[in-house]
């Protein structure tokens, strides 16, 4: 039942993620902070990046499947382009604003909230550019992946 290899295995995994996440607000911290952030506590900036962190990623996740969905049924050309910089953009200033807002304990200017909102965006968009497009909906490709989910058999 208890087996110690599984246990091993979740924690270095967990362990490699908690770095990787620490390392991500590490450096948010630098930024925002040299962009005005200021705080009462390090509990309150604590619980702020983990706030932030734990709404960011989900949805980042939703938001990013937007302009892939719009490139899937042709609306737009890329799903790599202005939208998708415009959403991660949006997305960062209003959580970053909402935090702000709703924690008493830290305040950040609007115009730092502004200028690492597009820094971040811009990131996010350089890291995109080596995303493979999505699928047309009338591709040859798109059929396929259509046949393999097709439930109605």
């Amino acid at each position: 039942m208890f087996d110690i290899n599984k246990v091993k295995t979740i924690v270095i995994c967990l362990s490699i993620v908690l770095i990787i996440l620490f390392a991500i607000m590490f450096f948010e911290f630098f930024a925002l902070k040299s962009l005005g952030l200021q705080y009462d506590s390090i509990g309150s900036l604590v619980y702020f990046f983990v706030l932030y962190l734990l709404l960011e990623i989900p949805l980042t996740l939703i938001l990013s499947a937007i302009p892939k969905v719009l490139k899937s049924v042709g609306l737009i050309q890329s799903s790599k382009g202005l939208l998708s910089f415009l959403l991660d953009t949006g997305l960062t200033f209003t959580l970053i604003n909402s935090l702000d807002i709703f924690m008493t304990h830290i305040k950040i200017e609007w115009l730092g909230a502004i200028v690492f909102s597009i820094i971040a965006g811009f990131i996010s968009w350089k890291l995109k550019e080596k995303d493979e497009e999505p699928p047309s909906i009338d591709s040859e490709e798109f059929k396929e992946i259509e046949k393999r989910f097709d439930f109605k058999k």
